[in-house]
């Protein structure tokens, strides 16, 4: 009997991805998110996983927020930081209602549960700006960024000193905030270097500014994952942006890594049959989807499939185990380590006794897809016990091999190929989430509209405004501007997300009123 039938291999990719928030009018990011996972997440995420130098795993970067990284170690700033930096002395009235607002966007207890003055500040913003003192000011600028670094991070000598300061802080402590700030951003692309180069990971990428897709291609495509949905007046037919979107987000990642790209995670995990035709002209070599979209495609219930890679055309698809990669990031936090690590062997068993006691040998392999940010905030100690315990796990169990996609394909050579690839996303199966809503349809509209002008403006414009509003499109393809219209994904920063998408708007037609003119649009 073969080796590896004793073995299920283990695929984990864990999928880091923020908005693209810089505002090129503003000279700033519009919201602070990119720089508190920094903090908190993406340094966090590399440092743990080489502590268990058996285990191997795949981060997928989204380009644009590799590029969002860059700008903060040159120096620009987000509208939080900036608040933050300002003498609680000198602040205005509005600066402190600006403050009081924004300050307190979290998205779980958790994330300030080893910081009592927080959470003494948070029930005393109820009283509004005249129930703040100026230390009281201070202190929440200080602490709401110091909620944001790691527990790993958090061990270091100055920042240690700062949270057991834990209140009546001085202007001067803000400074330790920012050195290490800047500090996390040069380490993480030194650390996932790091293990790129000692083998113990693969990073994969996603289309530059994280589009769908499949709607980008032809938005039509939505009614065929889902009959009848009601789609946008102005069709929006734009295959050329795709697959501008994957060029540049796989020469960026190159160039930022120094290593070939040969995996893609497609934005939400969104594929079709057209998109993986386009990927393999782009020469990815593989991708990863929902288990979903396998199940539609062979228009059956899975049984062992689910476990085996899967070739259309020249594109290995990986399908994630829901179940499992979902409990990891919606179910766990709300158990005790030992009870959620207990759930995840026991799940891990059942497939063992499931796979490899068939007769007929087949290289199993689980992969496990999720977000590998914004799930830890909603954990004990941002995760740092739950992550141990996983990566324990799966250091020790010798039926068990944890593999990258492309360690697992120099190994096997795939027998199953799909004929068809139904279109639809990790979410539900369809494009639900980006389109058929009337909000998400106005926005669809909007820019399908401009969209069309251009083309037809295009070769009339100076070669700079062209290149200029073509980079502005790509930004307003992305995905999230979509996602927070409509009612399935309520959020505070709503207005935020549709006004920032309404500028790039509004810019790109200002562009096109007055192309020649082009001195007068900040580059």
């Amino acid at each position: 009997m073969n080796a590896f039938v004793k073995k299920l291999y283990v695929n984990i990719i864990w999928h880091m991805h923020q908005p693209y928030y810089f505002s090129e009018e503003e000279e700033a990011f519009v919201l602070p998110w990119v720089r508190t996972h920094a903090t908190k997440d993406y340094l966090f995420m590399g440092k743990l996983l080489e502590r268990f130098p058996k285990v191997r795993v795949t981060f997928n970067f989204v380009p644009s927020l590799l590029r969002q990284i860059q700008l903060y170690l040159e120096g620009k700033e987000d509208r939080v930081m900036i608040l933050a930096k300002k003498n609680a002395s000198l602040l205005t009235e509005k600066e402190k209602q600006d403050i009081l607002e924004q300050f307190f966007w979290v998205a779980s207890p958790r994330t300030y549960a080893a910081f009592p003055r927080y959470g003494e500040l948070k029930e005393k913003a109820s009283l509004g700006v005249q129930g703040f003192e100026t230390q009281d000011f201070l202190d929440l600028q200080i602490l709401y960024q110091l909620i944001w670094f790691d527990p790993l991070t958090l061990q270091e000598a100055d920042l240690r000193a700062l949270k057991e300061k834990g209140r009546n802080y001085r202007e001067e402590d803000k400074e330790i905030i920012w050195k290490e700030t800047q500090k996390t951003f040069r380490e993480i692309f030194t650390q996932y270097r790091k293990l790129l180069e000692s083998g113990q990971i693969e990073i994969s990428f996603s289309p530059f500014y994280h589009p769908i897709l499949p709607l980008l291609i032809d938005t039509e495509i939505a009614r065929v994952a889902h009959p009848g949905v009601a789609l946008p007046e102005t069709r929006f037919a734009f295959p050329q942006d795709a697959r501008v979107q994957v060029r540049r987000g796989k020469e960026f990642a190159e160039s930022t890594w120094g290593v070939v790209m040969r995996g893609m995670w497609p934005s939400e995990g969104s594929v079709s049959e057209a998109t993986l035709r386009l990927l393999a002209e782009e020469e990815v070599s593989w991708v990863a989807t929902d288990e979903d979209i396998l199940r539609k495609s062979l228009g059956k219930e899975l049984e062992d499939e689910l476990y085996l890679p899967h070739r259309y055309g020249k594109v290995t698809i990986f399908f994630r185990d829901r179940a499992i990669s979902d409990a990891i990031g919606f179910e766990y936090h709300l158990r005790s380590t030992e009870d959620a690590i207990g759930d995840f062997v026991q799940k891990i068993e059942g497939l063992k006794r499931k796979l490899l006691g068939r007769k007929e040998e087949k290289p199993y392999v689980l992969s496990i897809v999720l977000d590998g940010e914004n799930a830890w905030e909603y954990y004990v100690d941002n995760g740092l016990p739950f992550l141990s315990e996983l990566y324990r796990v799966l250091s020790q169990d010798p039926e068990l091999e944890t593999v990258t996609p492309s360690g697992y394909l120099s190994k096997y050579v795939l027998s199953s190929e799909l004929k068809s690839v139904l279109p639809g996303s990790w979410i539900f199966g369809n494009f639900d989430t980006w389109i058929g809503h009337w909000e998400k349809n106005r926005a669809w509209e909007e820019l399908g509209r401009m969209r069309v002008r251009f083309e037809a403006l295009k070769m009339h414009l100076p070669l700079a405004v062209r290149e200029r509003v073509e980079e502005l499109f790509y930004q307003v393809e992305g995905s999230d501007w979509f996602w927070w219209l409509g009612e399935d994904h309520p959020s505070p920063q709503k207005n935020i997300f549709w006004g920032h998408f309404c500028s790039l708007i509004a810019r790109i037609g200002k562009l096109l009123q007055n192309g020649f003119s082009f001195k007068e649009e900040k580059m």
